[in-house]
């Protein structure tokens, strides 16, 4: 496929999932509501996109497969709920880059519970992200957004498990398929929890409702989907690097909408951030790939 329009695609869909905490900002329901809708229109959105295939393809679903897209729903949940959550008690910057932190935990649970192994730059870059992090976090412990922080960072390791539980399911079942099932089990967890939380279900006025729709359309569909469909013509390192850019894309479009200045110790805290994913990141796609 030719250059330019696959990084156009590419740039497309960074773009799209760093309009994901500004719509959350702007939305007036509180976070559980605001998680259940997004995932409920991503479940419905890849229905529609797999047809008249999503019956048979679910039944072909093997049940111990079917065990772990339930799981993975589950973990998926909580990372919505946490991270959206996040969002009142911390800037869009902080939490975006600490729940980026994904991919520390995916390399770290992957030597727990896969035997995986880190060569030095890989544990080199954890170490400068986790120094990253530390930056941010002593300096919104005295702003007293780190409960925020900490939020994100939860978030972060919900979808790292999530992430760990695909990697093993994806080659067996088809994108859309999986995208609708395990999105499914999220909205189900999503649901109880809004429920038990005492939150409405209706009663919103339109905009959230649009915006519902395009969190799904936007950072769902046309971001995570793009980025899944360039691995087939690009190396996943570049794929990587890429997701880094939803970071300060956020930042830049929180600086213009919410006049969200970035303080000093989170713009060193966030370059060591990504400096860290980005150098752990690529360093583990060379070594597994």
């Amino acid at each position: 496929m030719r250059t330019v329009p696959l990084l156009a695609a590419i740039f497309l869909a960074v773009l799209c999932m760093s309009t994901a905490s500004i719509m959350i900002r702007v939305c007036t329901a509180p976070a559980m509501v605001i998680a259940l809708y997004r995932v409920g229109f991503t479940t419905g959105l890849a229905g529609v996109i797999e047809g008249r295939s999503l019956p048979e393809n679910i039944a072909a679903i093997e049940r111990e497969d079917l065990l772990y897209i339930l799981g993975a729903g589950f973990f998926l949940a909580l990372h919505f709920a946490f991270w959206i959550t996040s969002l009142s008690y911390t800037t869009v910057s902080s939490s975006v880059l600490f729940t980026n932190l994904q991919v520390v935990f995916v390399l770290i649970l992957s030597v727990i519970f896969l035997k995986d192994k880190l060569n030095r730059p890989i544990i080199i870059g954890i170490l400068v992200a986790l120094v990253g992090c530390l930056f941010i976090a002593g300096g919104d412990l005295s702003s007293g957004r780190i409960l925020g922080d900490m939020l994100a960072l939860a978030s972060g390791l919900f979808i790292a498990i999530y992430f760990l539980i695909g990697r093993k399911i994806r080659p067996r079942v088809n994108t859309f398929t999986y995208t609708f099932m395990v999105s499914g089990a999220a909205v189900v967890v999503l649901l109880a929890g809004t429920l038990a939380g005492g939150w409405s279900l209706t009663g919103y006025p339109a905009g959230d409702w649009l915006l519902f729709f395009l969190m799904a359309l936007g950072p769902g569909i046309g971001g995570h989907a793009i980025l899944n469909w360039a691995l087939k013509y690009v190396q996943a390192p570049i794929v990587s690097v890429s997701i880094l850019g939803e970071s300060v894309g956020a930042s830049i479009l929180a600086f213009f909408i919410f006049q969200e200045h970035l303080l000093w110790y989170q713009i060193i805290g966030g370059l060591l951030i990504l400096a860290g994913i980005y150098t752990a990141s690529v360093h583990q796609q060379k070594r597994t790939g």
